[in-house]
């Protein structure tokens, strides 16, 4: 049984004199607070009754089924690369553009997914924070940067690209899409404002050539993408494609 403890400090003070009151002792009492001494009040649980029923229907929901585990690893892991090729996908469509690559934080990714039925609330399991999809324009050595930035420490996740890293150093990039990178030229990736805020030690983002926020979820653009593809009615079958490898 949990108990909240609270404690109530008691002051004697003398009276007015000219320099003030002055605290002349102090007692403490110890009050435990529990389901015995503060019983659940039934009409606020009646209350509270059909929005924990909602909520419980709507992170129960099916979105798609999984062969097995999908879990995150380093230098790169199933997760990590079908949650950042969600992002690239769901955000493309958002953006109305073509994007070069996708970015996700290691330490955002909170949880792995399980084998059988991805609910809803197994995606807020794995991303709970409420950050924003955000299209960050940078030159290709800012882009550097950024990789080689999350490459220390095998921590780089990304879409959209492969890429080699040798001594924390990125080499060897080459885009989905055709593109190689190219210190002067630009390039748009879709990540989190929170990284784009310059978490994660990132400050050099916040001089990106340009930034645009899509008014959308890093969760809704994975709970819309897993739902769609529970439309195909075939499960995932988790694999990594070695996008991202050591040398």
């Amino acid at each position: 049984m949990k108990k909240l403890i609270l404690w109530l400090a008691l002051a004697g003070l003398a009276s007015c004199t000219p320099g003030g009151y002055h605290l002349t002792n102090r007692t403490a009492s110890r009050i435990g607070v529990d389901s015995v001494t503060a019983p659940a009040d039934a009409s606020v649980a009646r209350f509270l009754t059909p929005y924990r029923q909602g909520l419980e229907k709507t992170m129960s929901e099916v979105l798609t089924r999984s062969t097995a585990r999908i879990e995150k690893g380093q230098p790169d892991g199933p997760l990590n690369d079908i949650l950042t090729d969600a992002l690239l996908q769901q955000a493309t469509q958002r953006y109305g553009k073509p994007i070069d690559c996708s970015h996700l934080n290691y330490g955002g990714i909170r949880n792995n997914l399980p084998e059988g039925n991805i609910t809803t609330g197994s995606i807020f399991e794995v991303m709970p924070f409420d950050n924003q999809l955000v299209v960050l324009t940078l030159t290709g050595t800012m882009l550097q940067q950024l990789l080689d930035h999350f490459a220390n420490g095998n921590k780089l996740v990304v879409g959209g690209m492969r890429a080699t890293i040798h001594d924390g150093k990125v080499q060897s990039v080459t885009f989905a899409n055709g593109r190689t990178l190219q210190p002067t030229e630009t390039y748009t990736i879709v990540t989190s404002d929170y990284i784009a805020d310059g978490g994660d030690s990132a400050n050099f983002l916040k001089n990106a050539v340009k930034r645009e926020t899509l008014n959308y979820l890093m969760r809704d653009a994975l709970i819309d993408y897993f739902r769609q593809q529970g439309k195909s009615g075939q499960p995932l079958m988790p694999t990594s494609d070695g996008r991202i490898s050591l040398n």
